[in-house]
């Protein structure tokens, strides 16, 4: 059983898909390969199956995974060119490097860890201001 970050503003659903989006370009799911169900993610993740459906659905949207009806969802052949927004690199049909993986899932990493201390900061500043009394 994986815990998903408790306080986070994330949605469940994208921090699923998020979760696998760095599975996949770590080679954990390789093109062609199937990825969990929504029965397996929603035991996995213990959220409920419309959550892990929308995870999915979200994947699917984004060209990470296809579904087979009665089969399962599996990892397309070519995994999408770039993140929204990005440029798409110069050959966009090769599989990331090891360094770029290994550069990906640390990158994930810090992001976690920067979101949570700023929902620490903002937890702070809250009990800072709720002590501060308008003096009159």
């Amino acid at each position: 059983m994986k815990q998903l970050p408790k306080d986070s503003d994330t949605p469940p659903y994208r921090l699923v898909a998020q979760e696998l989006r760095r599975q996949i370009r770590a080679g954990r799911y390789a093109p062609g390969q199937q990825i969990p169900s929504s029965r397996e993610l929603e035991a996995q993740y213990e959220i409920a199956n419309m959550t892990a459906r929308s995870a999915l659905r979200l994947l699917r949207d984004e060209g990470w995974i296809n579904t087979l009806p009665g089969r399962g969802n599996f990892v397309v052949d070519t995994l999408p060119a770039a993140e929204a927004g990005g440029a798409p690199p110069e050959n966009e049909n090769r599989m990331p490097t090891r360094e770029y993986i290994e550069l990906s899932e640390r990158l994930d990493d810090l992001t976690q860890k920067v979101d949570g201390l700023l929902g620490v900061l903002q937890q702070l500043n809250g009990l800072t201001e709720s002590r501060k009394s308008p003096r009159a």
